[in-house]
């Protein structure tokens, strides 16, 4: 516990209202949070404001607020911000200040904390008990553990005894922060203990600027550092990042002007600063799922114009155009879908989309095998579901991002079969993706890229706008393409003015990006092993190569990869007409029994009618005779 000093001493510190402090707002020291902020001036300044109306109304002020949100956002820095705002006097409470070896120790130490706020409470000085990590210091009760059920209970009957009031005295508010929101006792989170529940969030463009400007306030800045695009290229980071961000920028400086042997005067922060500061501090949301987005360009593809436009409108325009978006009222595409023959550069292209884009990349490989097995196949139940769901718990919070799922048939496959235990794996996770993408909590600002060789495995509610809006198929390069591969991948190769690149082109039909990457890779290597200080690669090198290999692929295998989506076009009009001719079956069975029935109806009818008449024609013969 600490009241501005040790806690364990008993001693306590109040913050004073200082003279030259009289002015002084959070948002000096704080950038952005403004629903935060707002919260917590209603709780603690509030009271002290309008205690007169409060007392007339009748007024009962709020005496608790649970702060959430991912670590490093601010949220210890928000509360001693506003306490030291209103002059109020604070107590933090941590779990390492609380926990106690012998029993009755911890909850004493509870005990004291209220009590030492409840006597400046009534020397007319608000208290603020600021309890930090609760989840760590009242977890659930199920978890078996007696200290932890001693301390809840000692918590819960501290803040029922915190009564509010609608006198003018200020009473004691308690403020409680976590990053686990959900590992906390649910007897805390209802109205009376903590009244309140208030996000803080990953800041957004703007407040990453405002978060910025006042770091650097006391920093020298070159006239070309642009800080508004700076924030706006650091999607993700939290507030402790961008202050690690700064400093870094600072050292960097500081080691440039030590190089140049200048050991005086101010270093002045330029963009190359700036640059090297952000290659070494990312986000630390998207540590442990995010990959480093690769530095591969749209130029390291060869061929596929059409393919990389059609992804560049997808993936490119919705970040850097999103004003032109919301202009018209145009939602972007969600998920996008590549499929194709192996080797045909599905993955570069996502590679090069993300780099393009600049955006967050989160990349999960189903079939990933290292020695345990699969990233997302466990032996343990949930355990998958459990990292697709924080996957894209996390890409909403570092957004604008993209999931990049590689042989996404693997979890995606058609439902149904047989019941072994990895198809059940695969329906749930299956299950999982569905939800996540367009379930309840909705995927703003996330695409789902994915990639396949077996697009006739992928489940068909997947294959639905709205999941998947786009599905692209990636064919094998053609001449022109195979040219710009080649020339690709031999731009840092050195080769003799004989090797004909156009019609090594030619005479490499069918053959895929990835055979063709080999093929000059295999030609350096033959050129080594003929003579070790080869200074060139000639084109008997490459002859040599082309004449071992064959191409994988064949045109019937093309033409099946190629007519997917001609399939699916005619499977569904399949199904139309089917369902349409068992439609008027279905209405030709009923009407048959229908109108057979009428007409059965009509002629007993007449049956009837014709022997009541004869009865009475006998019956009149009778009684004339």
């Amino acid at each position: 516990m600490e009241t501005n000093s040790s806690g364990s001493s008993g001693s306590s510190n109040s913050i004073a209202n200082d003279k030259s402090e009289e002015h002084w707002r959070a948002e000096d020291a704080i950038g952005g949070n403004g629903q935060a902020l707002q919260a917590l001036r209603e709780l603690i300044i509030f009271p002290l404001l309008y205690s007169q109306q409060a007392k007339k109304l009748g007024l009962k002020w709020p005496r608790g607020l649970l702060l959430y949100g991912p670590p490093g956002t601010g949220k210890t820095s928000l509360v001693r911000a506003v306490v030291r705002e209103s002059g109020a006097h604070l107590i933090v409470i941590s779990p390492h200040s609380v926990h106690r070896a012998h029993a009755g120790e911890s909850e004493k130490i509870l005990r004291e904390a209220f009590a030492e706020a409840s006597t400046h409470a009534k020397s007319d000085k608000p208290s603020v008990i600021f309890i930090d990590e609760i989840d760590a210091l009242c977890p659930r009760r199920d978890s078996k553990r007696e200290q932890d059920v001693r301390l809840a209970s000692q918590l819960f009957t501290l803040l029922d005894s915190n009564k509010p009031s609608s006198t003018f005295v200020p009473q004691v508010v308690v403020v409680a922060s976590t990053n686990r929101v959900d590992a906390i006792d649910p007897a805390l989170r209802r109205s009376g203990r903590f009244d309140a529940e208030v996000e803080v969030t990953t800041p957004n463009e703007e407040e990453r600027f405002q978060i910025l400007k006042l770091y650097t306030k006391k920093v020298n800045l070159d006239p070309n550092v642009d800080l508004q695009g700076i924030a706006a290229s650091c999607n993700g980071y939290v507030g402790a990042d961008l202050e690690a961000l700064c400093h870094e920028a600072t050292m960097s400086a500081v080691r440039r002007l030590s190089d140049l042997g200048e050991n005086t005067g101010t270093p002045s922060l330029a963009m190359e600063d700036w640059k090297h500061a952000k290659s070494v501090v990312g986000p630390s949301i998207t540590r442990g799922v995010t990959v480093e987005i690769p530095k591969v360009s749209w130029e390291d593809i060869g061929g596929l114009r059409d393919l990389k436009k059609k992804l560049q409108q997808a993936v490119e325009w919705p970040i850097k155009h999103s004003a032109a978006f919301s202009r018209l009222g145009v939602s972007p595409i969600r998920g996008i879908l590549l499929h194709g023959p192996p080797g045909c550069s599905k993955t570069t292209l996502a590679k090069a989309a993300a780099h393009a884009a600049q955006a967050s990349f989160f990349s999960l490989r189903f079939i990933y095998f290292v020695n345990s097995g699969a990233e997302l196949y466990s032996m343990y139940v949930g355990e998958g579901e459990a990292l697709l769901r924080n996957t894209f718990q996390r890409a909403r919070l570092a957004a604008p991002s993209i999931i990049f799922f590689d042989e996404a048939d693997v979890v995606a496959g058609k439902r149904g079969g047989n019941s072994s235990n990895s198809t059940t794996v695969g329906e749930r996770l299956l299950s999982t993706l569905l939800t996540e993408m367009d379930g309840l909590e909705e995927a703003k600002r996330i695409l789902v890229l994915a990639a396949t060789n077996r697009p006739h495995a992928i489940d068909a509610a997947l294959m639905r706008p709205g999941r998947f809006d786009l599905v692209l198929y990636v064919p094998p390069p053609d001449l022109e393409a195979r040219y710009e591969i080649l020339g690709v991948h031999t731009r840092n190769m050195k080769i003799q003015d004989d090797v004909d690149l156009r019609r090594l082109a030619e005479d490499t039909e069918l053959f895929t990006g990835a055979e063709l990457e080999g093929l000059c890779r295999e030609a350096g290597m033959v050129a080594l092993r003929e003579n070790i200080s080869a200074t060139v690669v000639c084109n008997r090198h490459f002859q040599t190569v082309k004449e071992s290999l064959k191409p994988a692929l064949t045109k019937e295998e093309i033409d099946s990869y190629a007519s997917f989506m001609k399939t699916q076009v005619m499977a569904k009009s399949d199904q139309f007409e089917s369902s349409e001719v068992k439609r008027q079956r279905n209405s030709f069975g009923l009407a048959f029994p229908l109108s057979v029935g009428a007409l059965s109806f009509i002629l007993l009818a007449a049956a009837g009618r014709y022997l009541f008449k004869h009865l009475d024609q006998t019956r009149q013969q009778l009684a004339a005779t």
